[in-house]
């Protein structure tokens, strides 16, 4: 992962893993095809698991919860990363 953000909630320590996206890179599919597979064995050391990329067409950053198993789902099945940041299954990153 790029990075891992660190907190407390409810005196517990959390993890968030967030992976900046390059959707302009020829292995991007099989990237985060990988994260998704990685984030479905490993989903209770995580607060959040989420990829996020710029879309080209609308110029939105948008984000992709890996912790969602439609989404990972929809990820092994893919013929395209940018696709799938430009469906519903992903959300505007705020």
């Amino acid at each position: 992962p790029d990075f891992l953000f660190f907190a407390e909630q409810a005196g517990s320590l959390v993890v968030d893993f967030v992976d900046p996206h390059g959707l302009q890179l020829s292995d991007a599919l099989v990237k985060l095809q990988g994260l998704a597979f990685y984030a479905a064995n490993h989903l209770a050391a995580y607060r959040r698991i989420e990829s996020l990329a710029k879309v080209k067409e609308s110029g939105k950053l948008r984000v992709l919860d890996l912790k969602r198993r439609d989404v990972r789902n929809a990820i092994a099945v893919a013929e395209d990363a940018e696709m799938l940041f430009s469906s519903g299954l992903a959300n505007d990153y705020q």
